[in-house]
């Protein structure tokens, strides 16, 4: 692989594009019965979510205790 992928640069945009691609497809007939398209994309752009719910519970966590050492 010589150039990284939206997947390792900003895993956050790589969630929201295959949700959205994953979309379209489900409006298409022939596909629309095989799987569950809805809830497949809303898992994938979950992904997407608890990865920036983490880290800003670790930029809260940060600050915590930068406030406690500087008091």
């Amino acid at each position: 692989m010589d150039q990284p992928s939206l997947y390792d640069d900003d895993i956050v945009s790589w969630t929201e594009q295959q949700a959205a691609a994953l979309r379209v497809l489900a409006r298409r007939p022939d596909l629309s019965k095989m799987l569950d398209w809805e809830n497949v994309a809303e898992e994938i752009e979950s992904v997407g979510r608890s990865q920036v719910q983490a880290v800003e519970s670790l930029l809260v966590q940060t600050l915590a205790h930068l406030l406690k050492r500087r008091s």
